[in-house]
């Protein structure tokens, strides 16, 4: 194969972990300060990262991509670019723009006792056009967030902070350092913030490779949320659909492209007898771990079946802009089947 062709096909692969458009994952190839394709961050770094994934990530929402992430982009000495999507479909119902819902997970904030919500010491760096520059404070930190055109941050911000005042809760992130409200919460909560640390790593290596829940999965729907030092990812497949987690399995423990994980345990029903009612649910589960040590981990359960939540997937995710394309693979066809599809 010549080197253009060769990088051509590298950039092809790179897509299918970031999203990034082909001609930015070329340039970021030929441009790279590494011989590592797709490099991991560290330190503080991945702590940030981590934290953005976990925060929109964990739910509740349903959005045209998984956790309401377009895409990623990845520049040699340039911060993380996150691209969101335009809008959230809430659980309760209605619809509110996926920058406004960032804002809402995202910044921290007290409201009761020594309690802080949202990442702990998150702080604004800049406002650029539609890109929100984010920082944990005291670090060299960086991350972009990216909202679709037309995004206003300012407003959102004012409107965020307004909110928590009226409700008498402390809006945190305007404070340059750590306030004394965010260093008494991670005092008084230790095993947990020392959790997010220990399992930054993973995080932020899957938020650098985000596209692979949307590219690499036959799941509709993705949640996650941290249990002690597991982080647990439920993928949901459609009964009919053929239940695919070798793919993305395959892919995140890829020695070139992927995380320094291993698969430690698992348990998958993909052989077993057929289920005896459609309304019964079947599940693949595995256990990841760093390939260099027992570090925490994750946990991928992969769901197969008439889910547990909410109606009409297809139609949810239409309306927000999800590609037909995906669509078709995952949810092909009608609605009729979707009684019981779940909520993100």
């Amino acid at each position: 194969m010549s080197a253009g062709g060769r990088l051509t096909a590298l950039a092809r692969t790179r897509i299918t972990y970031t999203g990034e458009p082909y001609q930015f994952a070329l340039e970021a190839l030929k441009n790279a300060r590494t011989p590592t394709p797709l490099p991991d961050s560290t330190g503080d770094q991945a702590l940030l990262e981590s934290q953005v994934l976990s925060k929109l990530g964990d739910g509740g929402s349903w959005s045209a991509h998984p956790t309401g992430i377009a895409n990623v982009r990845l520049s040699p000495g340039r911060p993380i670019v996150v691209h969101l999507d335009s809008h959230v479909g809430l659980s309760q119902g209605g619809s509110c723009p996926v920058a406004w819902h960032a804002l809402d997970r995202l910044l921290p904030y007290a409201s009761t006792g020594i309690q802080v919500d949202g990442v702990l010491g998150l702080r604004i760096g800049a406002i650029r056009g539609r890109d929100l520059h984010l920082t944990l404070a005291e670090t060299e930190s960086r991350l972009i967030i990216r909202g679709v055109p037309g995004t206003t941050w300012e407003d959102y911000l004012d409107e965020r902070w307004d909110d928590l005042v009226r409700l008498r809760a402390a809006p945190l992130w305007r404070s340059p350092s750590f306030s004394d409200l965010e260093r008494r919460d991670e005092q008084s909560h230790p095993l947990v913030r020392g959790a997010e640390k220990d399992i930054a790593w993973a995080g932020a290596g899957l938020l650098r490779r985000i596209a692979l829940f949307h590219t690499s999965s036959s799941a509709y729907s993705t949640r996650s949320w941290i249990s002690g030092s597991e982080w647990i990812f439920e993928l949901d497949t459609r009964h009919g659909i053929r239940l695919d987690h070798d793919t993305l399995l395959a892919r995140l423990t890829d020695p070139v492209w992927g995380m320094p994980l291993r698969v430690v345990k698992h348990h998958c029903t993909c052989d077993d007898p057929p289920l005896e009612h459609d309304w019964y649910m079947r599940q693949c589960t595995y256990e990841l771990a760093h390939s260099d040590g027992p570090r925490c981990g994750l946990q991928f359960r992969f769901r197969w079946g008439r889910a547990a939540y909410g109606k009409d997937a297809r139609k949810q995710l239409e309306r927000l802009g999800a590609d037909v394309g995906w669509l078709d693979r995952v949810l092909p066809g009608d609605t009729r089947g979707s009684r019981g599809e779940a909520t993100p």
